[in-house]
């Protein structure tokens, strides 16, 4: 919907209405998106990332489009201040009903090539961000005796791929992280859910493609962000378990697990062919050079 639209069609008030929500990694990609689909529903958003600036630009988004937003600055990986964070979220809504998990880090490179460090940067983002923002959250919502927690995995966190498996091994944590906690919380009144994505059109997504690995997968093949936004409004209203985007995703990859070593091959194969289609496309982008005779 266009700004022109939102400011027109004036105030929403829709499901989520007066709701507080929780969004990590709200200035930018999926979080963005999500924070802003909150808000239109007339929800108070607190919006959580480390770039104020975006932060700030989204709040006045939210507010203008009749949500109430309260921006931020806050790194997840830095535990003590998620805490300070949901406090002030505490006090200035009284509440959180939901947390969306968004906040993200990819970085892509083989296992054999992958730097130590680099996977310990996504493994502070990618789980113990996710961890942080939990564990400030559930002592309100055990308190209430409800709320909704949806964690944003990958489709990666249930096959590992090349160049992913860095990336994937962060995703497979977050799953098995969160359905830990849903058993934990069964019948708590507190729903946990976790929404899997493929490969979405966000800038962590088009740096990624950037890899020779990956330059044969065409953008027009990542799905819209609003996909994943209507996934997770759809588990933070309903309480669903799990949400594959596209629908039915993750059923294949499952399927693929009971075949391991035929689902390898393909694997392979295909990581070579979108390894020669990319240098092909890099080779048909540069200008042809005559031979001088």
């Amino acid at each position: 919907m266009s700004e022109a639209k939102r400011q027109s069609k004036g105030p929403v008030r829709g499901y989520f209405f007066d709701k507080s929500v929780v969004v990590t990694g709200a200035s930018s990609g999926i979080g963005h998106g999500v924070a802003l689909a909150f808000g239109e529903q007339g929800a108070q958003v607190a919006l959580l990332a480390r770039r104020r600036v975006r932060l700030e630009e989204l709040a006045r988004k939210i507010n203008r489009a009749g949500g109430k937003a309260l921006a931020l600055d806050c790194d997840v990986t830095d535990r003590a201040r998620v805490f300070r964070a949901i406090e002030q979220v505490k006090e200035a809504f009284g509440r959180v009903d939901i947390l969306i998990n968004s906040a993200g880090l990819l970085i892509s490179d083989p296992v054999e090539q992958m730097r130590p460090e680099d996977l310990e940067k996504m493994m502070a983002v990618n789980v113990f961000g996710a961890l942080n923002a939990m564990q400030a959250v559930l002592p309100v919502m055990r308190k209430a005796k409800s709320g909704s927690i949806v964690n944003i995995s990958s489709l990666a966190g249930r096959r590992g791929v090349s160049p992913l498996g860095g990336y994937s091994s962060t995703k497979f944590a977050l799953v098995g992280m969160t359905e830990a906690l849903r058993v934990e919380l069964f019948n708590t009144g507190i729903k946990v859910s976790l929404v899997m994505p493929g490969v979405i059109d966000t800038p962590m997504a088009r740096n990624a493609l950037k890899h020779d690995s990956l330059k044969g997968v065409s953008a027009m093949m990542a799905m819209p962000a609003r996909w994943v936004t209507w996934a997770v409004l759809a588990a933070a209203a309903f309480g669903l378990t799990e949400v594959d985007v596209p629908p039915g995703a993750a059923v294949a990859e499952k399927l693929g697990s009971l075949f391991p070593g035929v689902t390898d091959a393909l694997l392979s194969v295909g990581t070579r062919i979108m390894r020669g289609a990319g240098t092909l496309m890099e080779g048909a982008g540069k200008p042809e050079h005559k031979a001088k005779s």
